[in-house]
């Protein structure tokens, strides 16, 4: 090898060395994305604190803290963000026009990380779960109303909630591989749901009369309206849609805002890690219920992100759909044409690992 050959080899060696170094000290995307109520921002979670995003070019608008715990929630109105502190039983709302937070606790010193937070009806509560139960705040007070605990939780099943679109039902799952459905008021299970793909993504529809969730891989039920003084009537919901698809599962998992479509993103059973892995087959699926056709837009993959419930995600007025990548991207598209329109890489690639 010439002398001039070598020295173009040792400096592409040391330029992909440096490259690589710098790459592994930009945050890792670390489960969630959500969108702001007016379509405005994005926020994720990652390893170094809550990223938020103007949503037209995704360029970084804000970091809100340094933690590293994946549970965020946008309030129905206005810009107020809740997260999951790294403290023990703790979240924190941040309001972004007043700049004002508002920190809520579980009393007592035992370890109840919260993974998932919803806000209730007309944002004057807000719920959070962990591995031993689903705890209710009054934002308004900050009192806590402890709604359901069960300690055996983290042991059959995931800590996952999502409320029901302007009802009374809280959806907690998977629990012994079926989704339960309490009543927000009484703290009564009102609903179950057997799911036999255990640990998925389970998802209310925004008109509140369906639950979809992972089961080869995505299933769809109806659920009765809330009806407290006949609670039993029916229990199970009716299955109405099941997407029969590839080999495989899903990660993440979001309704279009007028309820007839589905997206999440698409993992083959062929898929592996890198640098074996081929992820050609995978991608953001979006499923059309009601035609029962799909159409899957390649470019996207997760394996193992923590606690991805929410890594894909319908914008407010469903013109838009935002994924993120484990190659450390955030991809928006437009939801007609399935174009990319916007495109942020500035988080760490797992794939370099």
């Amino acid at each position: 090898m010439s002398t001039l050959r070598r020295l173009i080899v040792m400096i592409v060696f040391l330029l992909s060395s440096l490259g690589t170094a710098n790459d592994r000290d930009l945050p890792l995307l670390w489960g969630n994305l959500d969108w702001s109520a007016d379509g405005q921002y994005i926020a994720v979670t990652t390893d170094n604190g809550v990223h938020i995003h103007h949503s037209d070019d995704l360029s970084l608008y804000k970091v809100v803290n340094d933690y590293d715990w994946p549970a965020i929630k946008w309030s129905h109105a206005g810009l107020r963000l809740a997260a999951a502190t790294d403290e023990p039983g703790s979240i924190t709302i941040w309001d972004l026009e007043s700049e004002e937070e508002t920190h809520l606790m579980i009393p007592g010193d035992e370890d109840r990380g919260i993974f998932s937070i919803e806000w209730g009806p007309g944002d004057a509560v807000i719920a959070g779960s962990g591995y031993d139960g689903i705890y209710i705040w009054k934002i308004e007070s900050g009192n806590l109303m402890s709604f359901a605990t069960f300690t055996g939780m983290y042991e059959i099943g995931y800590p996952q909630i999502n409320w029901r679109p302007g009802g009374v039902d809280i959806m907690s799952g998977s629990i012994v591989n079926g989704i339960a459905v309490w009543n927000y008021y009484t703290g009564i299970l009102v609903d179950f749901i057997w799911n036999a793909s255990g640990n998925s993504p389970a998802r209310w529809s925004p008109d509140g009369r369906m639950i979809a969730a992972g089961d080869g891989p995505v299933t769809v039920w109806k659920v009765l309206p809330d009806d407290p003084g006949d609670a039993w009537a029916e229990v199970g919901g009716e299955r109405i849609h099941k997407l029969i698809y590839e080999p495989g599962r899903l990660q993440g998992l979001s309704w279009h805002p007028d309820s007839t479509k589905l997206a999440f993103v698409f993992l083959h059973a062929e898929s592996g890690y890198p640098p074996k892995g081929d992820f050609s087959r995978d991608g953001a699926l979006i499923w059309d219920i009601l035609t029962d056709t799909t159409e899957l837009i390649p470019g996207v993959f997760l394996l193992d992100v923590h606690h991805t419930d929410k890594a894909i995600e319908w914008s407010p007025d469903g013109s838009q759909l935002a994924s993120m990548s484990i190659d450390g991207r955030i991809v928006i598209w437009e939801t007609d044409t399935f174009q990319v329109i916007a495109e942020y890489d500035g988080y760490q690639s797992l794939l370099d690992w």
